[in-house]
């Protein structure tokens, strides 16, 4: 059986697996859900650890042997000493779209577009970013930060918006990848399943029409006449309205519902927790096999994950699903 391993630089200092190692534990958590990746180490007392301090960079690689995967790269945000130790904590480069606010018109531009002049003026790379719907005009406020307005634009395409562990932008919708196989009583330790009640059956998206009835390359007209989008499903629940001044034509609008409807009837989730697998990345695909409770297995989206490597507890992965 391999060894749990991990290499963490921070500044100038590496720490390593050894006995006078003073590495009590390492966690790291990604999740699609929340704005930036973070990281927590717990630390012992040295002449090494005393001279950590906020902003340093840091980068944490773990895995077995000699098969190591970078699962982290961002800058000390605190370094809270203790009696025994010192705990350090930090985030990712994400927090540059958190910090950035503008207030920008957007001409005839896709979502991707604009996507791609955000992260741009942030000072954040991306990776893939999808073109999704095409807006007439768009307006961004600086009542919002960038990273509100990426997520605003990826709920009404339908997309997904995260950081890869290497610290670039995706925004795309989540397609299906050769998946990470997990199974009871090989790789799995814990899991549970969680199943939410659909409120909602339809959802209707109003946005603002052009008088000359040309579509959206008339926004510019003013009038009050409405266009709109829908979608329904076979579920019990209310019929949501979304007025949506951005949206400018039929097609838009309905790409809009679609989306939104998707979104809120997607009620199956859980987590489980693996013996660790660094290669595990946020929207990638895993399959679940051998639980007894059926609704348990099967393939899945990962919406979070939690490396974990400890002096207790070895080095375990938990996963957050949703079908």
């Amino acid at each position: 059986m391999l060894k749990p391993t991990y290499k963490i630089k921070i500044g100038s200092e590496t720490f390593e697996p050894g006995v006078q190692s003073p590495v009590s534990s390492v966690r790291v958590t990604q999740d699609i859900e929340v704005p930036a990746d973070g990281f927590e180490v717990v630390l012992g007392v040295s002449e090494k650890t005393s001279t950590i301090k906020e902003g340093d960079e840091i980068s944490i690689v773990i895995g077995y042997g000699d098969e190591l995967k970078e699962v982290f790269k961002g800058a000390v945000d605190s370094a809270i000493p203790g009696i025994s130790g010192v705990r350090v904590r930090g985030l990712n480069p994400a927090t540059k779209l958190l910090e950035l606010r503008v207030n920008s018109v957007y001409m005839d531009s896709k979502a991707g577009d604009m996507v791609n002049d955000l992260a741009g003026k942030a000072g954040v790379k991306t990776d893939e970013v999808s073109d999704g719907i095409k807006f007439p005009v768009y307006y961004l406020d600086d009542g919002k930060n960038a990273h509100e307005h990426i997520l605003e634009l990826a709920r009404k395409c339908g997309f997904d918006a995260y950081m890869t562990p290497q610290n670039k932008l995706i925004f795309k919708a989540y397609e299906r990848s050769d998946p990470h196989a997990l199974e009871y009583g090989v790789n799995i330790i814990e899991a549970d399943v969680q199943e939410d009640r659909p409120m909602v059956k339809s959802v209707v998206v109003l946005g603002e029409g052009a008088s000359s009835f040309k579509g959206a390359e008339s926004w510019h007209w003013l009038t009050k006449k409405l266009v709109s989008g829908s979608q329904k499903s076979d579920l019990k629940g209310a019929e949501l309205l979304i007025q949506d001044p951005s949206v400018k034509d039929s097609d838009a609008a309905a790409i809009v519902a679609d989306s939104l409807l998707q979104e809120m009837t997607k009620t199956l989730s859980g987590t489980v927790k693996i013996l660790g697998d660094a290669s595990v990345k946020l929207g990638d695909t895993i399959e679940i096999k051998g639980m007894g409770n059926s609704k348990m297995n099967g393939e899945f989206q990962v919406r979070s994950v939690e490396h974990e490597v400890s002096k207790a507890t070895g080095f375990t992965t938990l996963i957050g699903w949703r079908k």
